[in-house]
């Protein structure tokens, strides 16, 4: 049987207008991403109204220079369409069939963008759809700048119900909030007060080391 090998990766959480996706997957792929996941949603950027947004997700192993390199270049050179915010999470283990990309030799320098290392936290809410404006409300309130809400699913199976003897609504909404590592757990408690945290299969929520946060098109 032929091994599993877990390689520690970075994940690069991109969020741009409707229709824009595309051109962060093709500045990804310049930089040497293999592909993304791209999910549809509405985003409450810098306090501003909402808007629909896109959101890409893409795994890096030894790329991760390159890829946030040619990102940050694709939000200097079209500030009008790549606009938004990209972050960067640390994912522990990853799978990547054919064991991955071999070790690249010398990191890549990144262009220049406005950036910060660390000090920031992603709160991940998960709850049934329908519930993400009225905690983006009580985010905002509690000193929350923006968020971005994305349509899912959950995947709780009728045998799932009956063994944990909770409703399990199949359609979800994730709602990501980017906050300052001093102002996180404030968020996080004004959000967990609301009932539908208290009920349950109501909801989960959970926060996120942010490696680096980055404005695009700004």
């Amino acid at each position: 049987m032929e091994q599993v090998v877990f390689r520690p990766a970075k994940l690069l959480v991109t969020v741009v207008g409707k229709n824009n996706g595309h051109l962060v997957l093709a500045a990804s792929k310049r930089g040497g991403a293999r592909g993304g996941t791209k999910a549809a949603g509405r985003s409450f950027l810098g306090g501003g109204g909402e808007e629909e947004a896109e959101a890409l997700l893409t795994l890096m192993l030894d790329e991760a220079d390159g890829v946030v390199r040619e990102v940050l270049r694709a939000g200097l050179e079209d500030p009008e369409h790549v606009r938004g915010l990209a972050l960067v999470l640390d994912a522990a283990a990853m799978v990547r069939p054919g064991g991955g990309t071999k070790n690249a030799e010398g990191a890549p320098e990144r262009a220049e963008g406005e950036s910060m290392n660390s000090g920031n936290i992603l709160i991940t809410c998960i709850i049934t759809h329908g519930q993400a404006d009225e905690i983006m409300s009580v985010a905002r309130q509690a000193g929350a700048r923006g968020g971005t809400i994305l349509n899912a699913r959950g995947t709780g199976t009728e045998d799932d119900v009956k063994f944990f003897g909770i409703s399990l609504a199949p359609e979800k909404e994730m709602l990501l909030i980017v906050a300052q590592s001093d102002q996180a757990q404030a968020l996080v408690e004004s959000v967990c007060r609301l009932p539908i945290f208290s009920e349950p299969g109501g909801g989960i929520v959970f926060t996120t080391p942010v490696e680096e946060f980055f404005y695009l098109g700004r």
